[in-house]
C-alpha cells in the first residue's frame, strides 16, 4: 500500500485544528458561564445593598425627638447613608467594591443601632420629665385653687366684719321736689317739674360700729339702669361706687336721722317708671327704697 505524505500531513493537521477549536470552544462556553454568573452574583448583591440602604434611610426619617444634639446625629448618619447609596448606583461595581459597601452597610447599622438605643433613652427621660412636669402642675393648680378659696373665704370673712361693724339703714324714704315756690318745695311725680330728689333715712349704729364719720352715698338708678345725676365714683381696693349724692354723718352710738337732696340738673334722659333708690356706707349696701315717676 502506497502512503501519500502529503495527504497524511493535511489530516494530520486538520485532526489537531478541530481538536484545538473544540478545546477552545469549550473553554470560551465554560468562560462566558463563569462570567455570567460573576455578574449574576454582582448584581444581585448589589440590589441586597441597594435595599438596605433604602429601607434605612426610611427608618430614619420616621424617627421623631426633641433633642438637638442627638437630632443632628441623625441627620448626619443618615447623610452618611444617602452618600453611600448615590455612590453605590453610579459606579461601576465589581466584588471588591461590593464588599466594601457591604462592609460599611455594617459599620452603619452598628451606628444606627447606637442612636436607637440613645433615641430611646432620651425619650424615656423625656417621658420621665412630663410626668415630672404634670406632677408639679397638678400640685401648683391645686396650690392655687387653695389660695383661692382662702381669698374667696378672706372676703367673705372681711365682709361679714364690714356688716357687723357698719350701720344699717331704715325707713328710707325718696320723694321728687320741684323748687319753684321760692317759700318751700313742692313735692311732684313729674319728671318734667322735678328738680331735686330728697331721700331720708334714720341710721342705726351698734355695740361694734366704731364710733366717728362715715361716708354715706346714695345711688338713683333709671328703669333702664342709668345712674340718675351722677356726681362721680369712689375706689374701694378691687371695686368702685358711682353716686348720685353723698353725705358725712358722725356716729356716736345713737340712731341718727338724715337727710339729703340731690339736685337733678338734667331730665331729657330719664324715662317713666320706677327709679331705685339705693344706699351705702363707703361700698356696703345698707337700705333702699323706690320711687315712681312719670
Amino acid at each position: 500500500m502506497i502512503v501519500n505524505p502529503q495527504l497524511f500531513n493535511y489530516r494530520l493537521i486538520i485532526g489537531t485544528l478541530v481538536i484545538a477549536i473544540v478545546v477552545l470552544g469549550s473553554y470560551s462556553l465554560s468562560n462566558y458561564k463563569s462570567l455570567r454568573s460573576h455578574q449574576e452574583f454582582v448584581e444581585q448583591e448589589t440590589l441586597l445593598v441597594q435595599n438596605e440602604l433604602n429601607e434605612m434611610i426610611k427608618s430614619y426619617d420616621e424617627i421623631k425627638i426633641d433633642n438637638n444634639a442627638v437630632e443632628l446625629e441623625l441627620e448626619n448618619t443618615k447623610a452618611e447613608l444617602e452618600a453611600a447609596l448615590e455612590s453605590l448606583l453610579t459606579s461601576k461595581l465589581d466584588v471588591t467594591l461590593i464588599t466594601k459597601y457591604k462592609n460599611q452597610v455594617i459599620a452603619l447599622k452598628r451606628e444606627q443601632s447606637r442612636l436607637l438605643a440613645r433615641v430611646t433613652l432620651v425619650q424615656e427621660k423625656n417621658t420621665s420629665l412630663q410626668d415630672e412636669l404634670s406632677s408639679v402642675s397638678e400640685k401648683l393648680n391645686s396650690q392655687n385653687n387653695q389660695l383661692l378659696t382662702l381669698e374667696e373665704e378672706n372676703k367673705n370673712l372681711s365682709l361679714t366684719i364690714n356688716k357687723m361693724v357698719s350701720l344699717s339703714a331704715i325707713n328710707v324714704s325718696a320723694i321728687a321736689l320741684n323748687n319753684l315756690n321760692t317759700r318751700a318745695d313742692i313735692k311732684t311725680s313729674r319728671i318734667d317739674r322735678l328738680d331735686n330728689i330728697e331721700v331720708c333715712l334714720t341710721l342705726l349704729s351698734n355695740q361694734f360700729t366704731p364710733v366717728g364719720n362715715k361716708n354715706i352715698y346714695v345711688q338713683i338708678v333709671g328703669p333702664d339702669n342709668q345712674l340718675v345725676a351722677e356726681r362721680g365714683h369712689v375706689n374701694f381696693n378691687d371695686t368702685s361706687l358711682s353716686y348720685s349724692g353723698m353725705t358725712v354723718v358722725n356716729n356716736n352710738y345713737s340712731n341718727i336721722d338724715v337727710c339729703t337732696k340731690i339736685n337733678v340738673p338734667s331730665k331729657k334722659s330719664m324715662k317713666e317708671g320706677t327709679y331705685n333708690v339705693i344706699v351705702f356706707q363707703d361700698n356696703l349696701r345698707i337700705g333702699n327704697t323706690e320711687l315712681e315717676l312719670n
